[in-house]
């Protein structure tokens, strides 16, 4: 067996991290170190970027060909892919409570979600088609 090599340790007593608070300051039985002005312009994340915007129109079908059996909805856009169809797919398997991907510039989620995916989009002022 070859012997590893002890690799360094961190130094926890030394940390110049801006987050750094020790307990004592947290429960107020000591002061919180002063902070520079640098410090507190890095604090500023700026302004937020702007979320993908929602498409226009969306195709909303039940397939369950090449799965196995399992029964998946198809969310497929009719107006060309989003800006972020991952940020999307997120939201819609966030909000719907199940699994899902995207796959060739659809969205795919596990189960027959076309109604709770439709009240969902309209919801969000999004036109929804139902096919298959």
């Amino acid at each position: 067996m070859a012997k590893r090599e002890k690799t360094g340790r961190i130094d926890v007593e030394g940390s110049s991290s801006p987050l750094e608070v020790s307990l004592g300051a947290l429960l107020g039985k000591e002061e919180a170190p002063e902070r520079t002005g640098k410090e507190l312009k890095n604090d500023d994340p700026g302004p937020r970027q702007k979320k993908g915007t929602l498409p226009g129109r969306v195709i909303l079908s039940r397939e369950t060909k090449g799965r196995g059996g399992k029964t998946v909805t198809a969310v497929s856009f009719r107006e060309g892919v989003p800006d972020d169809p991952e940020g999307l797919a997120k939201q819609l398997r966030t909000a719907l409570g199940c699994g899902g991907a995207l796959e060739d510039g659809r969205i795919i989620l596990q189960g027959d979600q076309v109604e709770r995916a439709s009240a969902w989009l309209a919801a969000k002022a999004v036109k929804t088609t139902k096919g298959n």
